[in-house]
């Protein structure tokens, strides 16, 4: 394996002389390959579409790239920390993300869904045809969801057997519509050889709070599994009944370089945690972490400024309710929070100042580069380092390597 490090040597550390853990990027097909990798679903989105400007209208993270014909471009350090978009290396082919983990120094790699995100907004959103300038009297837009869902998670599924899959891991997406269906679904990924799972976030799971007993099935079929279950920005409809909080406010428009999921402007930067804090919440006070001590969460993309601060919230309301958790829950919260949830931040926060506020959550924040988003930033991985160097190799090893070990498990310890 050819590593690259983060300068490691000139700064005093050497733990970037082995490979990382990177528990956020994603496959960037573009649009006019997405029959060819997604199916017939893909073949009824972009003709009933009118309106793709979500998805082609996004600076370097534009998936209108009909000039790329092939992923071949020469993989090295320029390739992969510079290029953004369709056009980096492997943002087609997964075939050839190993190679760029060994460019990036990372062992171990979580690829979100693209194209996927289409499905969740369809099948999730009611508003999705004022986004997509489709005719909703005409279109079953929920129908169409689970397909474009399913043609994601077939693609997953080949995907797997295509590519080393203990280092490159497709992430599956389940639509919660209802437990016998979360469970039908969640076993054939599981059987297929998927390592983690996301959800929609937005509503309440089949129709239940997260932490109703009648979940802990499902909960447990993933604990058992060791199959980490994920949040990840651009799942957020409709926990916010209305999108007018934010519309026609100039500083609140969406910027020219955003990607599907991300409209990089501050109102939704300020405001996108919500939704995971809310669900994290009941998980965490719901008991769920409690009677699936093993339950591997992730919440990504998100920022991870908000969770210090849910942490303390959530151990100052068990305190204050501390009779009625008894026999509920035998940690504190943030406790539960260090145990069982992983964060990953974005390049351009103080995570320093994350490390030295909460040092009770020490165990939460892991490296995420986002590649090939243009909003994980370039040179991440140096970025990162030079944050956190000043605080030693104890957390330096932490984030870059053991943390992310919930969501990423190794093969010997599943």
């Amino acid at each position: 394996m050819t590593t690259v490090t983060a300068d490691s040597s000139a700064h005093g550390s050497n733990v970037l002389a082995q490979p990382v853990l990177d528990v956020d990027s994603h496959e960037m097909i573009p649009l006019h390959l997405w029959p060819e990798a997604f199916g017939e679903a893909a073949v009824k989105f972009t003709e009933l579409a009118t309106n793709t400007g979500m998805v082609d209208n996004l600076g370097e993270n534009s998936m209108r790239r009909d000039d790329l014909g092939a992923d071949d471009d020469e993989i090295n350090p320029e390739t992969v920390w510079k290029i953004k978009g369709p056009a980096a290396p492997s943002a087609i082919k997964m075939s050839r993300r190993a190679e760029v983990l060994d460019v990036m120094g990372v062992s171990r790699q979580l690829v979100y869904p693209n194209f996927a995100l289409i499905g969740v907004m369809l099948a999730c959103n009611p508003e999705a045809h004022k986004w997509f300038g489709y005719d909703p009297a005409s279109v079953d837009r929920v129908q169409l969801g689970r397909e474009v869902i399913a043609g994601h998670n077939d693609w997953v599924l080949r995907t797997i057997q295509e590519v080393d899959s203990d280092r490159v891991r497709p992430v599956g997406l389940i639509l919660t519509e209802s437990l016998e269906q979360m469970m039908a679904d969640t076993q054939r990924l599981i059987d297929g050889g998927v390592r983690a799972l996301m959800i929609p976030g937005g509503e309440p799971p089949a129709g239940m709070s997260p932490a109703d007993e009648r979940l802990d099935p499902w909960w447990k079929l993933v604990s058992d599994a060791n199959v980490p279950v994920t949040l990840h920005i651009g799942t957020e409809f409709p926990f916010l009944a209305s999108n007018k909080w934010s519309s026609r406010v100039p500083q609140f428009k969406r910027a020219d370089f955003a990607s599907l999921e991300f409209p990089v402007e501050p109102y939704f930067g300020a405001t996108m945690n919500f939704m995971h804090e809310n669900f994290l919440t009941v998980l965490v006070m719901g008991g769920v972490f409690e009677r699936h001590p093993n339950l591997r969460f992730g919440s990504l993309e998100i920022t991870a400024q908000w969770i210090g601060p849910l942490a303390d919230r959530l151990d100052l309301w068990e305190k204050q309710f501390h009779k009625r958790f008894s026999g509920v829950l035998t940690m504190k919260p943030s406790e539960y929070i260090n145990r069982n949830v992983r964060i990953g931040p974005f390049p351009f926060e103080d995570v320093r100042s994350y490390f030295e506020r909460y040092p009770y959550l020490s165990d939460v924040y892991c490296f995420s580069s986002d590649y090939p988003h243009i909003e994980g930033g370039k040179e991440a991985k140096r970025t990162f380092f030079e944050n956190l160097n000043p605080m030693g190799d104890d957390i330096l090893r932490k984030f870059f390597i053991e943390n992310g070990e919930l969501l990423l498990p190794s093969t010997a310890k599943v």
